[in-house]
């Protein structure tokens, strides 16, 4: 079978970059070009206050701009071939979290104009634009603010995909009904599998594909396997990764299937340490029901779509 160009929702890269030092880097140029990644949302995080979003943003650019990472800012959809055509990895400016964004939006003009082109709406927390699904404890019954509507709004004007992974489930549905573009969850999994308020309902799960965007599956342990504390997330494999996949592809289409890993910013299970091993999960996944169509679309096809819905 052929590679399968991959494009990842979401790698933590930036933020481990800048503050875990101590962290073994799973996404470093080598391993995402022995995977076959072609691209990925390299996310800025935390970004809660406007100092914030100043200070990793400028780190952002030193990142990305460093000859020795190998990368190229993408902007446009254009940008995925030029970057391939010149040997680099894509770079998306993605926020994880709106909190630094002020009232008036001029931080999200400012952003898209420096090429931000993804927006989680919360963190694991709660701000002024609405709550996000906390990892422990009570949920919050409240969603979106009227400013956090406002924001929807105003980032799909602005050509930035909203990204409803981490929202509450009273957010998530604001979102919905404020969406006139697709929207994604980059880095969430089916809950129907793995019962955990980071993941995603079959009624949400149903509500993405209605709106025509993705689900990027994560490969955190704690998001893909309830007992994942038994084995210490040995005992999350291939098999566990497919079952949510597979709920995804049942409930919604595998045109709703995308990839989040997550690399860089949780625990991942042995079997994906790295991005190398986007090919061996492809093959099994391949051997077990899925065609090369179907997996073209997993690996880039279908984020590549909600791009061009979005971007422009």
């Amino acid at each position: 079978m052929e590679p399968v160009t991959v494009i990842d929702g979401h790698i933590d890269t930036i933020l481990t970059t800048k503050i875990r030092f101590y962290h073994k880097f799973e996404s470093t140029p080598a391993n995402m070009r022995a995977g076959n990644v072609q691209a990925a949302f390299y996310s800025l995080c935390p970004v809660n206050k406007p100092m914030l979003v100043t200070k990793f943003t400028e780190f952002w650019f030193s990142y990305v701009r460093s000859p020795r990472h190998g990368l190229m800012q993408v902007r446009s959809v254009d940008d995925f071939d030029r970057a391939r055509k010149e040997g680099k990895i894509g770079a998306i400016m993605h926020y994880e979290g709106a909190g630094g964004i002020d009232d008036e939006f001029k931080r999200l003009e400012e952003g898209a104009r420096q090429g931000l082109r993804g927006l989680c709406i919360t963190w694991a927390d709660t701000n002024k634009f609405g709550h996000g699904a906390k990892f422990k404890g009570e949920q919050s019954r409240e969603g979106l603010t009227e400013l956090g509507k406002e924001l929807v709004a105003r980032a799909q004007a602005l050509g930035i995909t909203v990204d409803v992974s981490h929202l509450n489930d009273p957010s998530f549905w604001d979102v919905v009904s404020a969406a006139k573009k697709p929207f994604i969850a980059s880095h969430s999994d089916a809950r129907a599998v793995c019962n955990h308020p980071r993941n995603l309902t079959d009624d949400q799960i149903k509500a993405v594909k209605e709106k025509g965007g993705t689900i990027g599956i994560n490969f955190s342990v704690k998001f893909l396997d309830e007992g994942w504390k038994t084995t210490n997330g040995k005992g999350v494999t291939f098999a566990t990764i497919k079952k949510h996949i597979d709920h995804i592809a049942g409930v919604a289409g595998v045109e709703t299937v995308a990839i989040g890993s997550d690399y860089d910013g949780t625990k991942i299970p042995p079997c994906l340490q790295t991005p190398t091993s986007y090919p061996a999960l492809f093959k099994y996944l391949g051997e077990n029901g899925y065609s090369k169509h179907d997996l073209d679309k997993i690996g880039h096809g279908n984020l590549l779509r909600v791009f061009k819905a979005t971007w422009a």
